[in-house]
């Protein structure tokens, strides 16, 4: 049962990690840069600055997905215990999804909550 636990941690966190790019690149579409000076004239620099970065955000969930697939069949192949393998899987799967939260977390602070707090709005 743990065993059965631990692989489907493990797969929906990749694909949790791709839908966030899928996501964020769709969000993207429809807010452009010029959305965080919509509230008024005050941008933080906090938003500028993940505003620069963000749009990377889905290779950079496909890099995430593609290492963890190669840690995970690395991990298939070892001669480790099976519940060091569990364990192992469950640990790239809770970084996997820390990451799909971060990328999620950083878009709707730096695009919607920072600017309006910025500008009283």
């Amino acid at each position: 049962m743990f065993r059965l636990v631990a692989i489907f941690v493990y797969l929906g966190s990749i694909i949790a990690v791709l839908l966030t790019g899928g996501l964020i690149s769709s969000v993207l579409a429809l807010y452009p840069v010029s959305h965080l000076s919509s509230f008024g004239p005050v941008v933080p620099a906090v938003s500028q600055t993940h505003a620069a970065w963000l749009p990377a955000a889905p290779m950079m969930g496909w890099a995430v997905a593609a290492v963890s697939v190669f840690a995970g069949g690395l991990l298939w192949r070892s001669q480790r215990a099976v519940t060091c393998k569990l364990q192992v899987a469950l640990l790239i799967g809770a970084l996997n999804y820390f990451f799909a939260l971060f990328f999620t977390t950083t878009l709707l602070v730096a695009y919607f909550y920072l600017p309006k707090v910025a500008n009283a709005a």
